[in-house]
């Protein structure tokens, strides 16, 4: 099951669903990267949820939050919102979109925010960490927050194609 951890002082909620997965629709400079998986109801692979919303937020590139807040989308002016929607799990409970690669900031390694919501399952919401990178100032092992998932949430990437990709299967239970 996929360990839940704190949304984090920056979650924004009503944001739009994203068009054609794209995440990064303000087109913010950064390594871009492909994220996809299945959310299952339990633990193994048998049962792939359909129409599960995906919540998804980061930092940009530079580890700052667009807005630099949270609440409402209705309180920020759209131009403010950036790396921030969501999207719904196909009818195998798959998933994709595509982002940049996220920031670390002051106290946190790299990470991505989501929240997901299932009808009959309890609301979800986790952290998956990337790996870091070189110069960075906090890994996994490093970031307080962090050490509280299991290891499989840190984030493979692969970054031999170009974009990177990366997946990430999530695990409800009721």
């Amino acid at each position: 099951i996929t360990a839940e951890l704190t949304e984090g002082p920056y979650y924004v909620s009503d944001t739009a669903g994203l068009s054609n997965g794209n995440l990064n629709y303000s087109v913010l400079p950064g390594e871009r990267l492909e994220v996809s998986g299945v959310v299952y109801d339990g633990t193994d692979t048998s049962k792939p949820l359909a129409n599960a919303k995906i919540e998804i937020w980061h930092a940009d590139n530079g580890g700052s939050y667009h807005p630099n807040g949270n609440g409402k989308a209705s309180s920020y002016a759209t131009g403010d919102i950036a790396l921030r929607g969501f999207i719904l799990t196909g009818a195998d409970g798959s998933y994709a979109f595509n982002t940049i690669y996220p920031g670390e900031y002051s106290g946190r390694t790299r990470h991505i925010h989501f929240k997901i919501s299932a009808a009959g399952f309890p609301e979800l919401t986790t952290q998956l960490i990337m790996p870091a990178k070189p110069g960075d100032r906090l890994t996994f092992d490093d970031d307080t927050v962090s050490q509280g998932l299991p290891d499989c949430q840190l984030l493979k990437v692969d970054v031999s194609t170009a974009p990177a990709t990366a997946s990430f299967d999530f695990h409800l239970t009721r």
